[in-house]
């Protein structure tokens, strides 16, 4: 709750990354856009395997059934 109301009534603590406001030939910048592609990847490959093996379970559950 305290830190909610300071960081409404202190807006200097409220700064954007280098990615949002520093300069696109910035190794920081190229870096931290690999880092944020890295994880949408990781993100993506592990959500792919969940509903891999929702489908399979299904597929399963389905041939037992004989349906």
């Amino acid at each position: 709750m305290y830190l909610l109301i300071l960081l409404i009534l202190n807006f200097s603590l409220l700064n954007a990354c280098a990615v949002c406001y520093g300069s696109p030939d910035d190794p920081i910048t190229k870096s931290l856009n690999s880092a944020i592609l890295f994880l949408l990847c990781t993100i993506f490959f592990v959500l792919s395997c969940i509903i891999y093996g929702i489908i399979s379970l299904m597929k399963k559950s389905n041939k037992i059934k004989g349906v």
